[in-house]
């Protein structure tokens, strides 16, 4: 297997002048692919029989899909007054089946996160800087916490939320009807709102990260464009909502409304600290410092 540490030159700066073929690139990212992949099979394999219940053997491949429709899907809705029972319905034999390998996998990808983190990093890491390194490193952490933190506004507040209004228009417009949902859709479609959830929840970094760089100007998003950052919010929040009566779109929306504006704001004031710190004199892209002749 070819060596995949590349060595920074003496001054610690990233080695610009010394270009790699591009095959040499797509060798090393295929050896770290296979890496992550391998990683996500041995955590699927560990996470997957971690008994949650030793008296019964309950894995935790088998209680986490348990464990979240019952959290996510309300038990008895009611509407003028009448209390109708949701069910649970099984349409596909194969259902039970599916459910097991998407949590089997979804558990596997959470467990090798670190794994794949560290090997993005290490693949990019030989062009950066050291001040980009740990300005990478923060905003790593910064990042998987607000798609940690998305997910978790998914699961408690805008998929439960979401379902009850659903089944509660359902039984509106149809009447008299019985409450069922398809065991298989409903994980699916949970598992799919909370990882875009998740996803969404990047965009106040990644509108940080443009604005501290420069290459968005903060005062875009002032006057009469801040109308335009908050349609584009709302329909963030509407792709990611299954709600069809626009309670999610508004709350989700409103959230990565405040979230954006509040990051222009501290990337705006990043790159103002940065600009007032004087920059060392021989920098790379300077004209070199002449030297003093004595005759």
């Amino acid at each position: 297997m070819p060596e995949l540490r590349r060595e920074m030159p003496g001054d610690g700066k990233p080695p610009h002048d010394e270009e790699r073929p591009v095959m040499d690139h797509l060798v090393e990212l295929g050896i770290r692919l296979r890496r992550i992949l391998i990683a996500v099979f041995i955590a699927t394999g560990i996470l997957s029989f971690i008994p949650i219940n030793t008296r019964y053997y309950i894995p935790l491949v088998s209680y986490f899909p348990n464990w979240l429709i019952n959290h996510i899907l309300p038990h008895t809705i009611t509407w003028r007054g009448h209390t109708y029972k949701v069910e649970i319905m099984q349409y596909n034999p194969f259902a039970g089946f599916d459910l097991l390998i998407k949590s089997a996998l979804l558990l596997g990808l959470l467990g090798a996160s670190p794994i794949i983190a560290k090997e993005i990093y290490e693949y990019i890491e030989p062009a950066l800087y050291p001040h980009e390194k740990e300005r990478l490193k923060k905003m790593s952490v910064l990042a998987i916490g607000l798609f940690a933190l998305g997910i978790i506004v998914a699961f408690t507040i805008v998929l439960p939320l979401a379902f009850r209004i659903m089944f509660i228009t359902s039984v509106a417009v149809s009447g008299r009807i019985i409450a069922f949902s398809d065991v298989q859709k409903l994980f699916s479609t949970a598992i799919l709102i909370a990882l875009a959830t998740g996803v969404a929840f990047e965009t106040p970094l990644i509108v940080y990260t443009l604005v501290s760089l420069g290459v968005v100007e903060p005062e875009w998003f002032q006057g009469e464009n801040k109308k335009w950052v908050l349609l584009a919010s709302m329909l963030l929040g509407a792709a990611i909502s299954p709600d069809p009566t626009g309670m999610g779109m508004l709350f989700l929306g409103g959230l990565m409304y405040v979230s954006i504006m509040l990051a222009v704001k501290y990337g705006a004031k990043h790159r103002r600290e940065s600009e007032e710190i004087p920059q060392p004199r021989g920098e790379v892209g300077e004209a070199p410092i002449p030297e003093a002749h004595v005759n």
